[in-house]
């Protein structure tokens, strides 16, 4: 049978469940108006959608109060005295009331009163950054979510309601919100599309696909390129327009709108560098990546630049520049051609060519480690070739690993010089920096010796691995395991025979890369293309090496 006090929980929980289920509409516009507001934020229009306002939200709070009060009327008139230990904040005279219901001693009832009260605010308080977190991120931009603004806002909040919890709120009343805050989850968990959210159009699936976590253009993420009903992945974008013959050249079409990469804010430019804007592919911590078009001309490129809140920063500065100078001397055969460099009124930009595709990490992640022989040493000997191109320029990449390897529909293309160090010893990071991925990085980058082409074939192989296996062959759980099978234990064997599986040929070269000593390695780009040939049954003609390449990639499903 049930005592007084449970009567009373009975029914405030029972009437706050009433109250929230007839009520459910305004909730709904209230998170709508909650997810509008973030969408805003992040400079996307928010106009279209579902309405919601301040007045769904000022809703919510009469709401609570007119639960509260009825849950208080009702007690009232039942005559439940035991509702002094709920209609009174939190303190621990009130323990009184609950050993006189439970007929404990006034310690047990401390206890317990405590511990009971803790609990179910830290569940509300849990449930709330829950509901949150799904309203911010259920098909919002990433920057909805992970921005500063928004972190400090919702610690802000957090911290206000556990104070009115602990201070203000009666004890009966944390029930009731708890009751609100389930059902707010739940709500949530299908929240109504805002703003280009829910327009089934190319251009709203152009601006999610610009959310995925991918990166070609050094700090930022592109898009996957929107695919079109007749073929399985988006065209190459043209670098120029060729009319045929003998016709003469229509005029070039001038998109109305960006097919790719999500739209500007209202802070960011329209133009750089004679560069109309057209999109934000991605951005990052140090710069950002925008899809943009020259005036005048129909050619869409990647036009990368520093954020503006960091043009003071003279280092950073020069890492752009070298960068774009890294670049523009690397040659095109499997690598991101740089169409331009240039600075407008004192911001530095580097133009590069549109590719399509994704990230090798990417492609692992999503569709796990190549399987075809023939597309594993397509991407082996592009990679070789790249490497080959970067070394006779007296470069080392550096920082080879699948997050810097594009898998296009023209094959791999090698990304990301930003790192890049010229051979004669130029160093661009501080004493002690590593520049590096740690699993990606030969043993005598962990020491003082110079760093030469070595480094860059030690890490080719280790990307060849990690296509085929699916993870690096000198993954471990912790940097100083990592460590110790770089420099002592050697590879994960299990890891090398996924190599020897496919093509055992290909396997016997990236052994010998991955030795620890540089000097038993391929001694560049240009010996690793030697090795792979020699390896083969039938050394391929040098000048076929590109048709091979063509080949194997076709058979790879990007």
């Amino acid at each position: 049978m049930l005592d007084l006090l449970d009567m009373a929980l009975l029914i405030t929980v029972g009437l706050a469940l009433l109250v929230r289920l007839a009520t459910l509409p305004v909730l709904v516009r209230a998170q709508t108006a909650t997810r509008r507001r973030a969408l805003a934020a992040t400079g996307a229009d928010a106009t279209g959608g579902a309405p919601g306002g301040l007045g769904a939200t000022f809703g919510e709070l009469a709401i609570a109060l007119v639960a509260a009060v009825g849950a208080y009327f009702a007690v009232y008139l039942e005559d439940l005295h035991s509702y002094f230990l709920l209609e009174r904040p939190f303190d621990l005279d009130n323990a009184v009331y609950l050993a006189h219901e439970w007929r404990i001693s006034p310690g047990v009832a401390r206890t317990w009163y405590v511990a009971l009260f803790i609990g179910f605010l830290l569940l509300w308080l849990l449930l709330w950054y829950l509901t949150q977190r799904k309203l911010l991120t259920k098909g919002l931009p990433r920057e909805a979510w992970s921005s500063g603004s928004t972190r400090a806002r919702l610690i802000g909040q957090v911290l206000l309601r556990a104070v009115i919890g602990v201070f203000l709120l009666p004890v009966g009343l944390l029930f009731s919100a708890l009751v609100f805050q389930v059902t707010a989850l739940l709500v949530s968990r299908r929240p109504r599309p805002v703003g280009t959210e829910g327009a089934a159009t190319p251009a709203a699936d152009a601006a999610r696909a610009a959310q995925a976590p991918l990166n070609p253009y050094g700090p930022t993420a592109p898009p996957h390129w929107p695919q079109t009903p007749h073929t399985p992945q988006s065209p190459y974008v043209p670098t120029q327009f060729t009319p045929p013959a003998p016709q003469p050249p229509p005029a070039p079409p001038v998109p109305s709108s960006p097919p790719l990469g999500s739209p500007l804010s209202a802070h960011e430019p329209r133009t750089i560098g004679g560069y109309q804007l057209l999109g934000r592919i991605g951005s990052g911590g140090m710069g950002t990546v925008y899809l943009a078009r020259r005036q005048g001309s129909a050619t869409q490129v990647a036009l990368k630049t520093i954020n503006i809140e960091l043009l003071n920063d003279a280092d950073l500065l020069r890492r752009f520049q070298r960068e774009s100078e890294v670049l523009a001397m690397v040659p095109g055969a499997y690598t991101a051609r740089v169409l331009d460099t240039g600075v407008d009124s004192g911001r530095p930009y580097l133009a590069m060519e549109l590719l399509d595709g994704r990230p090798l990490d990417a492609h692992l992640r999503e569709q796990g480690p190549i399987r075809s022989a023939e597309a594993l040493r397509a991407l082996a000997l592009a990679l070789a070739v790249a490497l080959s191109g970067v070394h006779r320029l007296g470069l080392v990449h550096r920082d080879l690993k699948p997050a810097n390897i594009m898998l296009t529909t023209a094959g791999p293309r090698l990304l990301d010089f930003g790192i890049a160090a010229i051979v004669d010893g130029t160093r661009l990071t501080a004493t002690g920096g590593g520049p590096g991925t740690l699993t990606y990085m030969a043993p005598e980058q962990f020491g003082e010796e110079r760093v030469g082409p070595a480094a860059d074939v030690w890490a080719w192989a280790c990307c060849v691995v990690c296509a085929a296996h699916g993870a690096s062959p000198f993954a471990a759980t912790n940097t100083g395991a990592v460590i110790r099978r770089i420099v002592e234990t050697g590879p994960e064997p299990v890891a090398l025979e996924a190599v020897r599986a496919l093509d055992p040929a290909l396997a016997a070269v990236v052994t010998r890369a991955l030795a620890i000593d540089p000097e038993q390695r391929p001694a560049d780009g240009t010996g690793l293309l030697a090795a792979l040939a020699a390896a083969q049954p039938t050394p391929p003609d040098p000048s076929a090496v590109h048709d091979q390449i063509t080949r194997g990639w076709q058979t790879l499903a990007l």
